[in-house]
């Protein structure tokens, strides 16, 4: 016998434009935006990679999805932290990643019967899909792609 009650224990993450929306598992922690080195603006990074949070000893490669997105920087503020989040493929070389947020993320109970696909006309390299979950649209990012480029961008070490 199969039950329909399954949920995901999810993080719904404020961005500058949005929600993204994360299984808890995948996210390691939310930190204050500080003990972050940015590149400078003569580096020769993307704008998406903004540089590295000191975070439990390890340099983790800091990015935003916003910019990634085509949307402008999120300067630091306030309200902006940082969502460390594991990637995918137990990569030794790259276990985490940083990415930019705004605000404090929200537990989500995500079922079945209160997620629903939201048609776009087109997504960026950060994002997976578009969700509406319970009345609230987010994007789920694209893990494996945006290790893919962290790692096509930092060469074989990130």
């Amino acid at each position: 016998m199969t039950t329909d009650n399954q949920e995901v224990y999810s993080l719904m993450i404020p961005t500058v434009r949005g929600n993204i929306l994360l299984p808890n598992s995948n996210v390691a922690e939310i930190v204050p935006f500080s003990n972050v080195e940015l590149f400078d603006e003569s580096s020769e990074k993307p704008e998406w990679f903004l540089g590295h949070l000191l975070w439990r000893g390890q340099e983790i490669p800091l990015i935003s999805i916003d910019v990634i997105r085509g949307e402008a920087d999120p300067q630091a503020n306030k309200r902006s932290r940082v969502a460390v989040a594991h990637t995918l493929n137990a990569s030794s070389q790259l276990p985490y990643i940083a990415i930019v947020v705004q605000g404090i993320p929200r537990l989500s109970h995500v079922r079945a019967d209160n997620i629903q696909s939201v048609q776009v006309e087109s997504l960026s390299d950060a994002v997976k899909m578009r969700v509406n979950v319970d009345g609230v649209e987010a994007s789920i990012p694209d893990l494996d792609k945006l290790e893919e480029m962290l790692t096509v961008e930092s060469g074989e070490s990130v």
